[in-house]
């Protein structure tokens, strides 16, 4: 069953400049390439990300403490960094995505990485 037969609502990270927005995400809509050839879709309303209730986050490699390394742009750590400041998780709730391999054991972390909730790979779940 879709997500709009369950009256679930999808919106995909759109960069605008060095800021991470998200869009909603309609089935049939245009979607255009990035500068990094990731297809977004075009225009605005923006959601404010905590509104958000999951974000799947693409991870190059997470530890066993939910630290997550990306591509080095920071986006996604600037988007959630209200996030840090929490003691319990509320939302979103960021699920890191990728594949076993990219598990390892410690990530040494910055004072402005934004930790996972959980990550998913093709044969485990980790939560934090």
């Amino acid at each position: 069953m879709g997500a709009a037969r369950r009256n679930k609502h999808l919106y995909a990270p759109v960069l605008r400049g060095n800021s991470l927005r998200f869009a909603a995400l309609r089935s049939g809509m245009t979607l255009t390439p990035n500068r990094f050839g990731i297809l977004e879709p075009l225009g605005e309303p923006y959601i404010d990300a905590r509104s958000l209730d999951l974000v799947l986050t693409p991870v190059v490699a997470f530890d066993d403490r939910g630290v997550r390394l990306g591509m080095g742009g920071g986006f996604y750590d600037r988007c959630f960094q209200f996030l840090a400041a929490r003691e319990k998780w509320w939302k979103p709730k960021l699920v890191g995505v990728g594949y076993e391999h990219q598990h390892v054991k410690n990530i040494d972390a910055e004072a402005w990485d934004v930790r996972l909730w959980c990550a998913v790979t093709e044969s485990d779940s980790y939560y934090f």
